[in-house]
């Protein structure tokens, strides 16, 4: 009788092993390969890094994609996880509040001039203008065997 139980559980658990694990990992492996191969040129993708791009072209093992006007980008298919949906895409509001590619921003247009290394000055604490020069530390690596808790 206890080598029907002991063999009885054993079934049980390769059975919600089965069930549990390996059987919805299918159906997602199933589904993912369902969507690479209802992809055509033109879709909207999301990439696994984040990406948006819309298929130029589809290889077997890759797919180019433009992911801005005139910038092409090839990458494996496996990296594509799905179609784009509306509820994915952001759209524009105001369009005024975009640049035109012609339009190029100035000072006047609100933007700091850069800070250069003249205009820095000098280090907190360094009243006369000179810069601290860190003190020369001996630091010894020990050789290869040697005990590093052992003073030399």
């Amino acid at each position: 009788m206890q080598n029907y139980s002991t063999l009885i559980l054993i079934a049980l658990m390769v059975f919600a092993f089965y069930f549990l694990i390996l059987r919805p990992q299918k159906k997602r492996q199933q589904a993912v390969q369902n969507t690479l191969n209802s992809l055509q040129p033109g879709n909207r993708v999301l990439l696994g890094s984040g990406l948006f791009g819309t298929i130029v072209s589809l290889g077997d093992r890759q797919a180019v994609l433009e992911i801005s006007p005139g910038v092409e980008l090839t990458v494996l298919k496996q990296a594509i996880v799905r179609a784009v949906t509306e509820a994915d895409e952001d759209t524009v509001t105001d369009e005024d509040d975009l640049l035109d590619d012609d339009e190029v921003l100035t000072d006047a247009d609100g933007l700091a001039p850069r800070e250069t290394t003249s205009d820095l000055g000098t280090a907190p604490g360094d009243r006369d203008g000179s810069t601290a020069v860190a003190q020369d530390v001996e630091w010894q690596n020990p050789s290869a065997g040697a005990d590093p808790k052992r003073p030399s």
